[in-house]
């Protein structure tokens, strides 16, 4: 609420001229119009994982379509996967992860 308002002020005195703030920054949003892109899809592909190290995959790649099934669509699923990880510390996460799972199987005590 800044300098305008001291801890002695009533609600009822700061409103208002809350309110005529709001309504200024609006129509001037409005005269500038500064309005929103509209919104725009963009398909990178779509990537499935059906269990048992298979997946499938469609990426789109400078115009055309790369289908695969199987292992590689697997290979692709875990490569997106991977590159989407924001950290490094993810990143080594995840692997670890994987390795571990590979090692000793999921852990079915939890479900």
């Amino acid at each position: 609420l800044g300098p305008r308002v001291s801890k002695e002020a009533k609600w009822d005195e700061v409103l208002p001229e809350l309110e005529v703030d709001k309504s200024e920054n609006f129509i001037d949003g409005i005269r500038r119009k500064r309005y929103a892109k509209p919104f725009q899809f963009l398909n990178l592909g779509i990537l499935a994982y059906t269990g048992g190290d298979n997946a499938l995959a469609e990426i789109d790649v400078a115009g055309s379509k790369i289908q695969s099934t199987g292992s590689a669509g697997w290979f692709l699923w875990r490569s997106a996967y991977f590159s989407k990880q924001v950290s490094l510390r993810n990143q080594l996460m995840v692997m670890f992860d994987w390795v571990k799972t590979n090692i000793f199987g999921r852990d079915l005590t939890r479900y």
